[in-house]
């Protein structure tokens, strides 16, 4: 499975998150009513800067959906999601438009091989209070960059013990993947049976390349004796 989402799961992602919180947003000018001008005023405000900062991130999700499927990006559309994503950092700092805008730079910059500043821009969205189902994608995405970088130790540790939610699957298909990495079989083939009996993705794409990585951990058998093997006895020598 791919370590990081597709552009178009990324839009998801981020319509699931509107799905969340845009209708908190939405709600500010209903929630006040008398003489409470100045904090209605303040509401109205803190609404035009969520609208400012969904306007600009729209930036983002055109140019990804004015290309084709399977174009990549140009360096012209890399360069320009890099700013937009900088300029929601730098001015909607605890927003969800941030967040996305820096997950998207992180892709980018895994797409391009820069491991380091996908790991800066995912450290960054921790920082910077994300939702909890953000939190929740981020970690194990920072997981997977930190054991492309040889972290392969740090990466399991930041993904033990965490209540993955919806991405159980996710998180224990990567733990598996981990412990291939430090050449532990019997605890890969563990984390994929649980990979795979928690899939509820009904993708089956997803279950193939689960069943794959599974066979792929099998534990060796050691081999068995020639006895063993016969499953018969060597014959007591006769006596005289």
């Amino acid at each position: 499975m791919a370590n990081h989402l597709s552009e178009e799961e990324q839009i998801e992602a981020f319509k699931r998150w509107w799905a969340e919180k845009g209708m908190q947003l939405a709600a500010v000018a209903a929630i006040l009513v008398g003489g409470f001008f100045g904090w209605q005023g303040w509401e109205n405000s803190q609404q035009e800067h969520a609208e400012q900062g969904s306007e600009i991130y729209m930036e983002i999700i055109d140019i990804v959906t004015d290309k084709k499927p399977d174009e990549p990006l140009s360096a012209g559309n890399q360069a320009s999601i890099n700013a937009t994503a900088d300029q929601l950092k730098a001015d909607f700092s605890g927003s969800g438009y941030a967040h996305f805008a820096a997950l998207m730079k992180a892709k980018l910059a895994v797409d391009n091989g820069d491991l380091e500043l996908a790991a800066t821009e995912l450290e960054w969205v921790l920082n910077n209070d994300p939702a909890d189902t953000t939190q929740t994608l981020v970690t194990l995405r920072l997981a997977r960059v930190e054991a492309a970088r040889g972290n392969v130790e740090e990466a399991l540790q930041m993904i033990q013990g965490t209540d993955a939610g919806e991405m159980k699957s996710a998180y224990a298909e990567a733990k598996g993947d981990f412990y291939i990495l430090l050449d532990d079989l019997e605890s890969a083939f563990t984390a994929y049976q649980a990979a795979l009996s928690s899939d509820q993705s009904q993708d089956s794409r997803v279950e193939s390349i689960l069943r794959l990585k599974l066979s792929q951990a099998t534990p060796a058998v050691a081999p068995e004796s020639k006895d063993d093997a016969d499953g018969v006895e060597e014959p007591a020598g006769e006596t005289e």
